[in-house]
Order: structure tokens, then C-alpha cells, then sequence
């Protein structure tokens, strides 16, 4: 910390050597910066939906009863992170135990027959992110827990 000529106090950020970084550029920046934070905040809209990223296991929530079938098996959808996908189905840990190592093969190409599944990729063995545009998380979820009911009922 120094003082200026006028008196007040100015911290001084110091890096490597005998440089020194302008601290009323930092101000400026983080000055423009606040002000231009409203534009990446949530849309109101966002905070009435309830996002799935924000409320994890809120699917999950809703059940009165131990899920069974296929929702023991596809536990919830949320909000991808990966470019490129919008949402991702959470799969149980144990899974491929219920339903045998040769349908959790076929997983990805079930998913594939639900209206507005695009497409699909996976991460690790319980993370199955989706392109699907049109679909609210939860609509997803359900299709996607058809899907699967569907395709055990046919096997």
C-alpha cells in the first residue's frame, strides 16, 4: 500500500521482477464488469421452471415410493455441461447388474428412439448426455423411462 499525491491510499499489485500492474485499470474492469453482469444472470423464467441443476435430485424428489423398473434405472435429467448437448440422464451405478451388460450396449440407441433425442454421448457409465432441443428435462425424463420400459417389454 503507498499513498499518492492527493493523500488517499492505493494498493499496488506487484509481479514478478520490478513490474507493477495498474490498479485503476483493475478498477475500471471490474467496474464494467459489474455492470454487465445482468446480461448472464438467470432469466426470471428460469427461477419458476426450477432448473434441474439447481435442485439435483428434485426428479427424484417427487417419488412417494421406491422406484422401480425403469426409473430405478434412469434416476434423473438435468442440464448438460458438455458442448454441444442439452440435457444429461442420470443412470443408476447399478444398472448394468439389472439389466445385463448386452442392454446397456443397446442404451444409447434406446435413448435414440425418443422423440427429440438427436443425439447422444456418454460419460463413464452413468451419465448419458442428449441432444434434445424441444424437450423440458422432465418431459425427457419421462420419455426416456417409457423408452426403456418399452424396449424391456418387447425383449
Amino acid at each position: 500500500m503507498v499513498e499518492n499525491e492527493s493523500g488517499n491510499r492505493e494498493f499496488l499489485m506487484v509481479m514478478r521482477g520490478d513490474a507493477t500492474i495498474d490498479t485503476a485499470a483493475l478498477r475500471t474492469l471490474k467496474t464494467r464488469l459489474g455492470e454487465g453482469a445482468t446480461r448472464y444472470a438467470p432469466a426470471a423464467h428460469d427461477a419458476r421452471r426450477g432448473l434441474p441443476d439447481r435442485n439435483p435430485g428434485e426428479a427424484l424428489s417427487k417419488n412417494a415410493r421406491v422406484p422401480v423398473g425403469p426409473r430405478a434405472v434412469i434416476l434423473d435429467c438435468g442440464t448438460s455441461r458438455l458442448p454441444g448437448y442439452t440435457h444429461v440422464l442420470w443412470i443408476a451405478p447399478s444398472a448394468e447388474a439389472m439389466l445385463g451388460s448386452h442392454m446397456m450396449d443397446s442404451f444409447g440407441l434406446i435413448m435414440g428412439h425418443v422423440v427429440g433425442v438427436e443425439a447422444y454421448s456418454w460419460e463413464g457409465s452413468e451419465r448419458l448426455h442428449v441432444r434434445a432441443p424441444g424437450l423440458d428435462w422432465e418431459a425427457l425424463l419421462r420419455d426416456a423411462q417409457d423408452a426403456l420400459a418399452g424396449y424391456l417389454a418387447a425383449a
